[in-house]
């Protein structure tokens, strides 16, 4: 094992931040379907990415239970789908919960199957070193890619269980140009989904829907362990902090569609009862953990300025407000800074950032989402 980590401390690889995971570095590819299990690569309209479409050379996501192809998933996921009995009923909110997580799911199938693809098929970039390095990687992505389809497999199984219509891939298209930037997006994003997922614990707790909490929290600890391998390529420590970042529901959505989702693709998305915010881009690159001013920027839709705040939420505290100071504001194009009081709650780890239309104080992330116009744009420090 310790063999292992050395290895993978050669990859010497590090994190970026994207809009609103920080600005886009070039694009990741879909490629062809082959020996993994990729999607399908169309020229795309404009962006000159290459959107990742499904399915996937398996069948994925149309697979049968039982049937061969589930059998050959769970061989890689290393394990199985639940066998137990599912819900014939579902309360309202907590079909979009698992609406929420079939979509997220399906995201994540598509990230890693093209990730598994650029690295198998050479493409610059993401060379990864050594031919043992590299099988270490491609099994380990590949366990990752099954169990991601397991999850997504199981959460649309759930809604059609109880007579919910599935959700449907989009096409998607990745803000990494390179393995070291796909593993610090990888990062991020799980991050996102840590968070979600305790939204998700909360609301199936509240609303009545008790017998999927325990799958919820095996899901959670199974993303977690994802994120200590990642955080490891990046020569960070695995366990990023005591308490993981609260995130909510509608953050999760609007930054998903805002960043990977090709807009007009998804067959059936709009029937998520969430909303999707406008786009905060985090500006500022490379944030140490200080104390500092970060940059910030959006699309103005006829949104006061003046009475904005920004809102930072990090760990399980309260939520932070600051005051924007904007720098510029012309054509609906607004550019901001706030104050980053990192030292003073020591800020590691993964910082949502919103703008909202008040300046609380907030109890809480469900009192900040309420509120929030604009986000979430992430800050990654450690």
């Amino acid at each position: 094992m310790l063999n292992t980590i050395a290895s993978m401390a050669l990859l010497s690889v590090s994190a970026v931040v994207a809009s609103p995971w920080g600005a886009p570095n070039g694009s990741q590819h879909g490629g062809p379907p082959g020996g993994y299990n990729h999607g399908h690569g169309t020229p795309p309209s404009g962006s000159g990415q290459v959107p990742f479409k499904f399915p996937l050379s398996n069948g994925f996501p149309n697979i049968k239970n039982p049937s061969a192809a589930l059998t050959t998933i769970e061989q890689q996921a290393h394990g199985t789908l639940p066998n137990g009995a599912l819900s014939p009923t579902l309360q309202d909110g907590d079909v979009t919960i698992f609406e929420l997580i079939a979509f997220n799911e399906l995201f994540e199938v598509a990230f890693f199957s093209s990730l598994l693809n650029n690295i198998t098929s050479g493409v610059p970039g993401f060379e990864v070193g050594s031919s043992a390095v590299k099988t270490i990687v491609v099994n380990a992505l590949t366990a990752v890619l099954a169990q991601e389809e397991l999850h997504a497999l199981g959460a649309n199984g759930i809604l059609s269980a109880a007579g919910q219509t599935p959700i449907e891939p989009c096409e998607y298209i990745f803000p990494s140009a390179d393995f070291d930037s796909a593993i610090g997006f990888a990062r991020t994003f799980t991050d996102v989904v840590l968070g979600t997922l305790q939204d998700a614990l909360a609301g199936l707790a509240a609303n009545g829907d008790t017998e999927y909490i325990p799958l919820i929290g095996s899901v959670i600890g199974q993303e977690g362990e994802q994120n200590g391998y990642y955080r490891t390529l990046l020569d960070l420590i695995p366990s990023e902090l005591p308490f993981l970042t609260r995130s909510k529901a509608p953050f999760a959505f609007s930054v998903l569609n805002q960043a990977v989702v090709v807009n007009g693709s998804c067959p059936n998305a709009n029937i998520i009862n969430l909303p999707i915010f406008g786009a905060l881009t985090v500006d500022t690159q490379n944030i140490q953990p200080k104390n500092q001013q970060l940059e910030f920027s959006f699309t103005n839709n006829g949104t006061d300025v003046n009475s904005i705040s920004l809102v930072y939420i990090n760990q399980q505290n309260l939520p932070v407000v600051e005051k924007p100071m904007i720098v510029s504001n012309k054509d609906n194009a607004v550019t901001f800074k706030a104050h980053f009081p990192f030292e003073k709650f020591i800020m590691n780890g993964l910082t949502i950032a919103v703008i909202t239309n008040s300046a609380g104080p907030f109890s809480s992330a469900d009192e900040v989402a309420a509120a929030t116009l604009f986000g979430p744009g992430l800050v990654e420090i450690n």
